[in-house]
């Protein structure tokens, strides 16, 4: 019976699987290989690309960007064959290196576009692209047309080794010949860069006076109009090439260009030349964009016509969005009634199902009655165990926090003998390099210096790791230059890159990247990488610190090694507290990177490793941009400067000077409680030369000691036996005759709440 059942179900099922299979469509894949991204009318001409293949949904576009490296441009070029495209658009870099392996394209059947720049062979399918020397031609015949009498020019070429910049240097200076008035005093190559180009014109345009600027393109005639001095700008010509709308056509309708001739991008009309080579249409081999000039006269009616055609453009995308959404409804509707003839047929097996197996489960009822009664005495039986196992988890529970807290306040305790190594060693490095002592003694010193710093960084990662695990790590947000924070970072672990020989670089595409951070925590991060990148790359590596913007939307920060990587396995783990492998158990605690993601966390960025195999680890912070998703209470507030205390700081520079000087200073007293023999002592004498000393080793002492004899000024640890700081203090700020005396709080506890604690019961600074 069962197997009848089956068959009817499965024939049911043969019958609409037809109706709803997926109709399979052909889907082109075009790789472009874009020579460099580094200017406006290169992401112009992506974005054109972009918006025409989005407009075939059988069309999958892939854009890699050589950033103007020949060799990367080969290499992309390669991947994009091997990927199986099956049309490849080039726009060449230089155009002598990357004709073999268009050629070699070519020769594969694989149709090929060359854009923009052409290659030096005929073996293309086909070529799209404004003709550069007529482009140079015409601005020769447009400023012999608009100029009768003498005129020198500065002509600023791009890149010779590009067929644009050679072809419209050939156009430019073939046109002149027509116009012996018009002199080229000065040719210089730019290489299409807006830097660069100012760069090289600013010494020229200081000492030589012209009456036109000429650019190749419209970045580096802009360059040349910011550095020309002030006195001379407004008598000269500046003329450009590309006429961006937002970019050269702008700067005419400002008046800063006087001139800028259309280059198209050809974006747009390259997508649809491929589908037409693609889907076996006609199509021209060689197909030249035309090109016009855009001057005063004529700025403000190109823009009013493009405007139109934008908003045609958008009304047409929301027809196409429009026919989608009915696309797609129509094929809801028809999904919806081939599920609905399905259920149909389904409820009619399971009809057919139900009688049979109404019988069978009637007879199992009572088997099943028998069977609960044995597994609701199991179920009683496992609550039982249940609540024992809870129990135990609440003794684990207490026991693991128990731990945590010893382990937070043996760190406490550990800061203080740190921070008593640490002083004497500074001065005795100092007093070893004033003597001139043995070099022996000097590098012992060092050592011990980069051991106490090691155990001061593990301290106050537990520290961290404890806060972040109770949830009290806050944050003090400021406005940051990271890319400065950044070059900082980076000169501190230059002496270092130095000493193990590694190729250590900061890259950046900006010079400065404001973003609301806390300093203090990104430092942490960052520090954290190039540590582990240090602490991994072997002698005569690699390690990268980049720095990257998405234009509104975050920063990121990449610090890149050459070291053996991570195990594939164990990349998940990487970011686990404790986490070490197996053959660098001994280098360091395992909380450096889970403590940093949490780190990015709290600033709602995100920590990843991005990339690791043999040939090294990436690791990627990526910081938001804004500050709207932090809290008003984390924000650090700004003071005003106060000029009062400038001069305080400036008496007391003075006065330091005076005492190192006298001896008859001791006008003041000052009184230290410390439990801690050493500390106090360390106390005692750095404040000895410039106070009369008094010592407590509990608050109760200190308070007896007081009644005495008031000091001017009291330093007091926060924890005491006998009586602790905060005691101490209460006591004394409650009184009159001692609420005056200045209190200063020194301790290893540093926490936002202990910090607010101690300032609460009168302390003057903490």
């Amino acid at each position: 019976m069962q197997k009848i059942y089956v068959t009817i179900l499965l024939i049911g099922l043969l019958i609409n699987f037809n109706a709803c299979k997926p109709r399979q469509t052909k889907v082109f894949h075009i790789g472009f290989s874009q020579c460099t991204n580094r200017d406006v009318w290169r992401e112009t001409m992506n974005r054109e690309m972009q918006v025409a293949a989005s407009l075939y949904p059988d069309v999958k576009l892939t854009i890699l960007n050589a950033d103007g490296i020949t060799k990367k441009q080969e290499i992309q070029i390669r991947q994009l064959l091997n990927a199986g495209v099956d049309l490849l658009i080039i726009s060449p870099n230089e155009s002598d290196l990357i004709t073999p392996i268009a050629e070699e394209a070519f020769n594969a059947h694989i149709p090929t576009i060359i854009i923009d720049r052409k290659i030096n062979s005929d073996n293309y399918t086909a070529y799209i692209g404004a003709n550069n020397y007529n482009i140079g031609k015409k601005v020769a015949d447009y400023l012999g047309n608009l100029f009768k009498d003498r005129r020198e020019i500065l002509e600023i070429r791009g890149l010779d080794a590009s067929s644009p910049g050679h072809d419209r240097h050939r156009g430019f200076m073939d046109g002149l010949r027509q116009y012996p008035n018009l002199i080229v005093a000065k040719s210089i190559e730019g290489e299409w860069e807006q830097d660069r180009a100012g760069e090289l014109a600013k010494p020229i345009l200081k000492e030589q006076s012209f009456d036109i600027v000429f650019g190749h393109n419209d970045v580096m005639t802009l360059a040349a109009q910011q550095v020309t001095p002030a006195n001379k700008v407004d008598d000269m010509f500046f003329v450009g090439v590309d006429a961006l709308p937002t970019l050269g056509m702008e700067k005419v309708n400002e008046g800063i260009l006087q001139a800028s001739f259309l280059y198209p991008t050809g974006g747009d009309k390259a997508i649809e030349l491929a589908l037409n080579i693609l889907s076996d249409q006609p199509y021209d081999k060689n197909n030249e964009l035309a090109s016009s000039v855009i001057d005063a006269g004529n700025v403000k009616m190109i823009k009013l016509q493009q405007q139109q055609v934008h908003h045609h453009q958008e009304t047409i995308n929301r027809q196409i969005s429009r026919i989608v959404v009915q696309a797609q409804d129509f094929n809801d509707q028809r999904t919806l009634l081939h599920v609905t003839l399905i259920s149909l047929f389904l409820l009619v097996v399971v009809a057919i199902w139900l009688v049979y197996y109404f019988v069978r489960i009637t007879r199992k009822n009572k088997e099943l009655a028998e069977k609960n009664d044995a597994i609701e005495k199991q179920r009683k039986q496992l609550e039982e165990k249940n609540e024992q196992i809870l129990k135990m988890n609440e003794k684990v529970e207490e026991a693991t926090q128990a731990k945590f807290t010893f382990f937070t306040n043996i760190s406490h305790e550990i800061r203080t003998p740190l921070t008593l190594i640490q002083a004497p060693v500074k001065t005795m490095m100092e007093q070893v390099s004033q003597l001139n002592l043995p070099s022996s003694l000097n590098n012992s010193l060092h050592l011990i210096q980069r051991n106490t710093d090691r155990l001061l960084r593990m301290v106050n990662q537990l520290m961290d790791f404890r806060k972040v695990e109770l949830g009290k790590a806050g944050l003090s947000i400021s406005k940051v230059n990271v890319v400065a924070e950044c070059e900082g970072i980076f000169q501190s672990f230059s002496p270092l890159a130095q000493q193990k020989n590694i190729n250590f670089k900061f890259e950046k595409d900006e010079s400065r990247q404001d973003v609301w951070v806390d300093v203090d925590k990104i430092d942490k991060v960052l520090f954290n990488l190039l540590s582990n990148a240090f602490k991994f790359t072997p002698n005569d590596g690699a390690i990268v610190i980049r720095i990257q913007s998405n234009q509104q939307t975050n920063v990121s920060i990449e610090v890149s090694d050459s070291g053996p990587g991570i195990p594939k396995d164990k990349q998940t783990d990487v970011f686990e507290p404790f986490f070490q492998q197996n053959e660098h158990r001994s280098m360091g605690t395992g909380m450096g990177l889970s403590l940093a993601k949490s780190f990015m966390d709290l600033h709602g960025g995100k920590l990843e490793l991005s990339k690791s195999d043999a040939q090294g680890s990436i690791f990627k912070m990526v910081i938001p941009k804004g500050k709207d998703h932090f809290k008003p209470e984390q924000f650090i507030p700004i003071k005003p400067e106060s000029k009062r205390l400038d001069y305080a700081a400036g008496s007391f520079s003075e006065k330091q000077e005076a005492l190192i000087r006298d001896e008859s200073h001791k006008e003041h007293a000052i009184l230290v409680v410390e439990d801690d023999a050493d500390l106090r002592e360390y106390l005692i004498n750095l404040l000895n030369d410039f106070f009369y000393v008094k010592s407590a080793e509990n608050g109760k002492l200190a308070l007896d000691l007081i009644e005495m004899e008031h000091p001017d000024i009291i330093v007091t640890d926060l924890m005491m036996p006998v009586m602790d700081g905060i005691e101490m203090t209460k006591r004394l700020k409650s009184e009159l005759d001692t609420c005056h005396i200045p209190l200063i709080m020194l301790t290893a506890k540093s926490s936002p709440e202990q910090k607010i604690e101690g300032i609460e019961t009168g302390a003057d600074a903490y």
